[in-house]
């Protein structure tokens, strides 16, 4: 009876890589039906290569008590609407002081393209904006600097400038 078991096994097992080797050669369809259309993403952008690197949001040496933190954010928030429009954004650049707490509206208003990213790196913020609607999030830069915000899908390329809060405005 064990023999007979065996031999049974044995052709089931045999049966099983027959199988398998036939499926393996076949070309099907289910290559082709995972096929990604990349061709309107751009392919080159100014990202950050050291991962390791925090946000501009954060800084490592400043220590903020929890009172501290909490007087500094009642201090009022300025709000920035960036849109998102068929040539590109406006505005292009956007200029804030370092230390201060923004409240960014990001308005696709960009009637051929009605579903883009909004991609600001540097603070870790990764949107998608559907057309007509507002995403907003809040930002508090640590850093000065220029940091650059982008759509993938279009192309679009913005400026995120921020200048030393101890800096005086330019007089005309």
């Amino acid at each position: 009876m064990n023999s007979v078991n065996s031999r049974i096994a044995s052709r089931c097992i045999k049966s099983v890589i027959a199988a398998a080797m036939v499926l393996a050669f076949v070309p099907g369809e289910s290559a082709s039906a995972w096929e990604v259309d990349l061709s309107r993403r751009q392919l080159d952008f100014d990202r950050v290569t050291n991962q390791s690197r925090l946000p501009a949001s954060t800084q490592v040496t400043e220590t903020v008590g929890l009172l501290d933190q909490a007087l500094e954010s009642s201090g009022p928030t300025q709000d920035i609407v960036i849109m998102n429009t068929d040539k590109g954004f406006v505005p292009e650049a956007v200029h804030l002081r370092k230390g201060g707490s923004y409240k960014i509206h990001v308005v696709n208003v960009n009637s051929k393209d009605r579903n883009v990213s909004f991609v600001l790196d540097a603070f870790s913020e990764h949107h998608n904006t559907l057309f007509g609607q507002a995403k907003t999030f809040t930002v508090t830069p640590k850093q000065d600097g220029v940091f650059t915000y982008q759509c993938p899908e279009t192309a679009a390329q913005g400026r995120l400038v921020i200048m030393p809060s101890d800096r005086k405005p330019a007089s005309n």
